[in-house]
């Protein structure tokens, strides 16, 4: 069985599940989860409010991965797709968590992210960014050379013209890379 973690972006702490940004239109979060349900996964998606602690909601989902594997789930079945600051706070459990679990990050480097952490990311990774994205639309080569600890971490640059709000829907350009993450055997 595969199991799918969603971390979605802060518009929806600030907003709720229904959350519309004035830029970038309706945040599709119910979408999101339904495509990601159609693979057959597992879903595992809280919706943080702006009262969740970072770090202890990292914590938490660190410790949800751990009991996974100790029932019997294969670290290659396990993947956490985080969206924005939910891709911050999936960096966070890859810096904590050391099984070798797959990531996949949307939107999530940006210079604030560069400066304000320090961590070494495990597992495999895959960074997605939107060439357009001006709110954390950088590279990951930044993360690629501090994270000694990862088994793999590639970056794939994608160009829908549609700014940060490229991670606000199912959009393949970003579904349809995460989609091979999920189905890694390794």
């Amino acid at each position: 069985m595969k199991h799918i973690f969603y971390l979605h972006g802060m518009i929806i702490e600030v907003q709720g599940i229904r959350a519309v940004s004035p830029q970038f239109g309706a945040y599709e979060y119910t979408s999101i989860i339904d495509s990601l349900k159609a693979t057959g996964a597992e879903v595992h998606s809280e919706v943080r409010t702006e009262k969740t602690d970072f770090y202890e909601f990292g914590k938490k989902i660190s410790k949800e991965i751990d009991e996974l594997i100790a029932k019997g789930a294969a670290p290659s079945d396990i993947t956490l797709i985080g969206a924005s600051k939910g891709g911050m706070i999936a960096m966070y459990i890859s810096d904590l968590n050391i099984n070798k679990v797959n990531y996949v990050l949307l939107g999530s480097s940006s210079d604030y992210t560069q400066k304000t952490f320090d961590w070494n990311l495990h597992g495999n990774i895959l960074g997605i960014y939107e060439k357009s994205d001006t709110v954390a639309g950088n590279n990951y080569q930044y993360w690629i050379d501090k994270s000694s600890n990862a088994a793999s971490f590639e970056q794939l640059q994608i160009n829908t013209g549609l700014g940060h709000g490229f991670l606000y829907t199912p959009n393949k350009a970003w579904l349809d890379p995460a989609m091979e993450m999920i189905k890694r055997k390794d």
